[in-house]
C-alpha cells in the first residue's frame, strides 16, 4: 500500500501544529495521517487534563471544537467530498439522541404507570436509537479513514 509522501512523513506533533496553525481554516485538505494523529492528542490530552482537573478537561474541549470541525471537514475534502456533510451527521446525531431520550422517558413512564405496550415501545425505540447511532459512529470512522484522492481535486492539491 502506498501512501502519500506527505502522509508518511506527519507525525504526531506536526499533525497537531499543523491542525493549530490552521485553527479555523475550513478549507483545502487533510490527510489521514494529520485527521487521525490529532484525534490521537485530542484523545490523550484530554484525558490526562481529566486526571489533574475536570475544568481544565472542559476548557480544552470546548478550545478544541472548531479545530476538531475544522480537519474533519479537510479531511472529507481531502476524499472528494464536501464538508457539509458533517453538518447532516451531526443534525442525524442530535435527532437519534433526542430519539433515544424521548423513547427512555417514555419506557421509564409506561413501566410506573404499568402500561406495558409503552414500556416496550420506549424500549425498543431506546434499541433502535442506539444501533442506529452505532452505525452512524462505524460511517464516520469509515470516512475518516477512507484514503484520500491521489491527485488534485475540487478541494485543491493534497495536504
Amino acid at each position: 500500500m502506498l501512501m502519500r509522501q506527505e502522509e508518511a512523513a506527519m507525525d504526531i506533533i506536526t499533525a497537531v501544529k499543523s491542525v493549530y496553525s490552521k485553527y479555523a481554516t475550513f478549507s483545502g485538505r487533510a490527510s489521514r495521517a494529520e485527521y487521525w494523529y490529532f484525534f490521537l492528542f485530542t484523545i490523550i490530552a484530554g484525558a490526562a487534563l481529566s486526571a489533574i482537573d475536570s475544568t481544565l478537561a472542559t476548557a480544552f474541549s470546548i478550545a478544541n471544537v472548531v479545530p476538531n470541525l475544522a480537519v474533519a471537514v479537510r479531511r472529507l475534502h481531502d476524499t472528494n467530498r464536501s464538508g457539509k456533510l458533517i453538518v447532516a451527521l451531526i443534525l442525524v446525531e442530535v435527532v437519534l439522541f433526542l430519539v433515544i431520550v424521548v423513547s427512555f422517558v417514555a419506557g421509564i413512564s409506561g413501566a410506573i404507570g404499568g402500561n406495558e405496550n409503552v414500556a416496550t415501545g420506549g424500549g425498543i425505540g431506546v434499541l433502535v436509537g442506539v444501533v442506529l447511532f452505532v452505525v452512524l459512529a462505524i460511517y464516520w470512522i469509515y470516512l475518516m479513514a477512507k484514503r484520500g484522492d491521489a491527485g488534485p481535486n475540487r478541494f485543491g492539491d493534497p495536504s
